[in-house]
């Protein structure tokens, strides 16, 4: 739940770095996300933390993204 969180909020982080439309639009095309979805969600009114959790940011930072930037998990891991 808390990783959730974290990734939740490094997305949010992110969108607000990417400042204005335009520039939001190129990140999320570059890093995958089709033209309709980008251009829907660089236009939208909603703010970072709503829309860090849409459909565009999970698509252009996914998990992957994260564990790749060495980001740890604070979740126990329980042996299988």
């Amino acid at each position: 739940m808390l990783d959730q969180w974290i990734r939740r909020r490094l997305r949010a982080v992110a969108w607000k770095q990417w400042k204005y439309g335009p520039a939001r639009f190129a990140e999320l095309r570059r890093r995958g996300v089709g033209r309709d979805l980008a251009a829907q969600t660089a236009g939208s009114p909603r703010g970072p933390w709503r829309l860090a959790n849409s459909p565009a940011l999970t698509i252009a930072l996914p998990n992957g993204f994260f564990a790749s930037l060495g980001l740890a998990s604070v979740a126990a891991r329980r042996p299988a």
